[in-house]
C-alpha cells in the first residue's frame, strides 16, 4: 500500500468514523463515549482535510475549484521556480569557487593513467591513431592545404640562415659516418638498375646519338663521315663491342666503388671537409643566402608537397574507414608503436606527469572561468523544456511519500487533539466549574 493509499483511507476511515459518531450521538441519548468519538473524528477529519487541501494546493486547485486563492502555487510560480534552481545550482551547489577546490583534490594524472592502464595496449595506440588520422583525414583538404604548406615552408627555409646548418650537419654525418652509408646506398642501386635488361640498349642507342650529332650536316666534312663508314664497314668501329666494353667497365667502376679506401671516395670526403670549412666564411655564408633567396623565388615545390601529401594520405587512408578489419598501414603501425612507447615513458618520468597535471587544470580551470554560466543556461533550458503538468509530476514525484505523509500525520494529530480537547473541556473544565458552582 502507498502512502498516498494510506492518506485517503486515514480521510476516508475518520469521515466515517464521524458519520457513525454522530448518528450513535442522537440515538443513544448523548451519552459520554460517543461524544468522546464526535470529538475525536471531528478533530481528525478536520486535521486530514486541512492537510490535504495544504498538499493538493501546493500542486493544483482542490477539486477543480480555480477561484479559491493562493492554490496551484508551484505552477502560478513557475518562472521563479526555476530561476530559484538555477540560482541554487550556480551560486551554492557549482559555484567556481567550489568546483575549483575540488579540482584541486583531484590529481587527474594519476587518475588518467590508472584508467589507461586497465586498457591501454599496442592495440588500443593503433585504434587511438586511426581514429585521429582519421578524424584529420576527414578536415584536410590537400588542393588547399599544399599552397599553404608551400609558404610557410618556404617563409621558414628564408628565415633561417642555411650555411650553419649544413655545416654542422656535413661535419656531424661525416663524423658518424653518413656519408659512407649514403654512397653505399646510391651504389647498391646504382647496381641493381645497371643489371636490368634496358641498359645495354639505352647505352648503344646514347652512342649512336653522338655518332649522328658528330657525323650530321655541321658535325664534320664528307671526309670525315667517308673515313667512318669505310671503318665501320671494316669492323673497326663496332657498337655492340663499346656497349659490352662500356657496360662492364660500369659494373667494375661500381663494385671498386664499394672500398672505403678508393680514391674517388677519398677525393669526396676530403671536398666535402673543405666545404664544412668554406660554409664558415662569411662571404660563402652571404653568397649561399643570396643563391637560397633566389632559388625561392624560382623554384616551386608545390608538385613535390602534392605528391608527398598525396602518398602520406594514401597511406593513412585506411584510418579513414570504420572497417575494423583493415590491415593497418606501416606508417599507422609506427606511429601506434611511437605512442605506446611515449606513453610507457610517460608514466615513469615526474616531471612529465607534473607538466600534464598543470595543463590538465590550467584547461579545466579556464574553462570553468569562461564557461560557468553554462551550468545555468544547462538548469534553464531543461526545465523550460518542462510544461507545467511535466514540472508539477517531476517535483511531485521526488516528494510525494513526504507529502502524503503530512495528510495520515495531519490526520493522527487532528485525533489526538480532539482526544485531549474532550478531556480537557469534559475532564478538567466542567469539573472545575461545577466545583466553582456549588462553592
Amino acid at each position: 500500500m502507498t502512502m498516498r493509499q494510506r492518506a485517503n483511507y486515514s480521510l476516508i476511515a475518520l469521515a466515517c468514523l464521524f458519520i457513525i459518531s454522530l448518528i450513535l450521538h442522537w440515538r443513544l441519548d448523548q451519552p459520554w463515549w460517543t461524544k468522546a468519538m464526535l470529538f475525536i473524528s471531528e478533530a481528525g477529519m478536520v486535521g486530514a482535510l486541512a492537510d490535504w487541501f495544504a498538499v493538493s494546493a501546493l500542486f493544483r486547485h482542490p477539486l477543480g475549484m480555480r477561484w479559491i486563492p493562493h492554490t496551484a502555487i508551484v505552477p502560478r510560480n513557475r518562472d521563479k521556480l526555476v530561476d530559484g534552481v538555477v540560482l541554487l545550482v550556480e551560486q551554492q551547489l557549482l559555484n567556481k569557487k567550489m568546483i575549483e577546490d575540488q579540482l584541486a583534490k583531484l590529481n587527474f594524472t594519476e587518475l588518467l593513467i590508472s584508467w589507461l592502464d586497465k586498457r591501454w595496449n599496442v592495440k588500443l595506440a593503433e585504434q587511438t591513431i586511426r581514429r585521429l588520422l582519421a578524424l584529420v583525414l576527414r578536415n584536410v583538404q590537400t588542393e588547399s592545404a599544399v599552397p599553404v604548406l608551400e609558404k610557410q615552408l618556404k617563409d621558414a627555409v628564408s628565415r633561417t640562415k642555411l650555411a650553419p646548418h649544413v655545416s654542422k650537419g656535413l661535419a656531424y654525418a661525416m663524423e658518424k659516418g653518413y656519408d659512407h652509408q649514403l654512397l653505399d646506398l646510391l651504389i647498391n642501386t646504382a647496381q641493381k638498375r645497371v643489371l636490368q635488361s634496358d641498359v645495354k640498349p639505352a647505352i648503344k642507342r646514347l652512342l649512336e646519338s653522338e655518332k649522328d650529332k658528330m657525323l650530321g650536316k655541321d658535325g664534320g666534312s664528307w671526309l670525315t663521315r667517308a673515313l667512318f663508314s669505310f671503318a665501320q664497314a671494316a669492323d673497326a668501329v663496332n657498337f655492340d663491342d663499346a656497349v659490352d666494353v662500356i657496360y662492364r667497365d660500369l659494373l667494375l667502376l661500381l663494385a671498386q666503388l664499394k672500398d672505403h679506401d678508393h680514391e674517388l671516395r677519398i677525393l669526396l670526403r676530403s671536398q666535402l671537409k673543405q666545404l664544412v670549412v668554406l660554409l664558415e666564411r662569411e662571404d660563402i655564408e652571404d653568397a649561399l643566402e643570396v643563391w637560397k633567396q633566389q632559388l625561392l623565388q624560382e623554384l616551386s615545390i608545390a608538385p613535390f608537397l602534392q605528391q608527398l601529401v598525396n602518398g602520406l594520405v594514401e597511406q593513412l587512408a585506411p584510418a579513414a574507414s570504420a572497417a575494423q578489419d583493415i590491415e593497418a598501414t606501416t606508417m599507422q603501425k609506427w606511429l601506434a608503436r611511437l605512442l605506446h612507447q611515449y606513453y610507457n615513458w610517460m608514466k615513469t618520468d615526474e616531471l612529465s606527469k607534473e607538466l600534464i597535471e598543470q595543463k590538465l587544470k590550467s584547461f579545466m580551470l579556464h574553462m570553468i572561468e569562461k564557461e560557468h554560466k553554462v551550468i545555468g543556461q544547462i538548469v534553464r533550458s531543461t526545465l523550460d523544456t518542462f510544461s507545467e503538468e511535466r514540472l508539477v509530476q517531476f517535483i511531485e514525484s521526488k516528494v510525494e511519500v513526504d507529502l502524503q505523509r503530512i495528510r495520515v500525520n495531519g490526520a493522527f494529530i487532528g485525533a489526538v487533539i480532539g482526544a485531549l480537547l474532550y478531556g480537557l473541556l469534559y475532564g478538567v473544565y466542567e469539573p472545575v466549574l461545577e466545583l466553582l458552582g456549588r462553592s
